[in-house]
């Protein structure tokens, strides 16, 4: 999914995640693994969950608009080449930023938060660094690269995470979830890096416990 640009079935399963939230009073769109949503409607939330995953939250400071990512690297530790972890991942964050700017947003007006990176996978070995832990590594090596200060990140631990994001304030609110819907999230997570290592690859912050 990405900002308003779906057809079809893909329209049709965007529609079915986007609901009113009554907590919040406002319209959400959820975001899976491997998109990314852009919101320009003003009164909407993004919103997503992570475990060893990373959401990126860009927000134009100037236009009051911004989109979230959801992207998980391939374990370059196992079988997946380091090469191919990285272009997946640069690919991530450069469909979600170049979204913003075709939108209008400036590379310098571009404000940054990044989520998720939580150490709730298993590892390859003993030794081997942790899946979150590399994910976290990453997106802040290629934000540094690419000349992006990271306004605010709240990266690593022992627990996922829900993600709301609202698009016209810059602000984002993280929540820890209860351990009775972890697994949901570690299963997912493991099924989707399944998917991955087959697949060729071409404001303010309110923090929760």
């Amino acid at each position: 999914m990405s900002g308003n640009g779906v057809w079809g079935a893909q329209a049709d399963e965007a529609e079915r995640r986007r609901w009113f939230d009554p907590t919040f009073k406002i319209m959400a769109v959820k975001v899976l693994p491997g998109e990314h949503y852009v919101s320009t409607a003003g009164q909407e939330m993004i919103v997503t969950v992570l475990g060893s995953c990373v959401a990126a939250c860009v927000w134009d400071t100037r236009l009051k608009i911004g989109g979230m990512n959801h992207f998980m690297l391939p374990d370059s530790g196992s079988d997946v080449p380091v090469d191919k972890a990285m272009r997946f991942g640069n690919f991530a964050m450069e469909e979600l930023i170049n979204d913003v700017l075709r939108r209008g947003a400036r590379r310098e007006s571009l404000e940054i938060k990044v989520f998720g990176a939580g150490n709730v996978l298993p590892g390859v070995g003993v030794a081997t660094t942790s899946v979150g832990d590399r994910n976290a590594s990453f997106v802040r090596s290629y934000l540094h690269e690419e000349g992006y200060r990271i306004a605010a990140e709240d990266l690593g631990g022992l627990h996922p995470r829900r993600i709301h994001f609202f698009p016209r304030l810059g602000k984002v609110i993280r929540l820890f979830l209860k351990k009775d819907v972890e697994r949901a999230v570690v299963n997912r997570e493991m099924s989707y890096r399944t998917r991955l290592q087959t697949v060729e690859v071409e404001g303010e912050v309110e923090l929760f416990d």
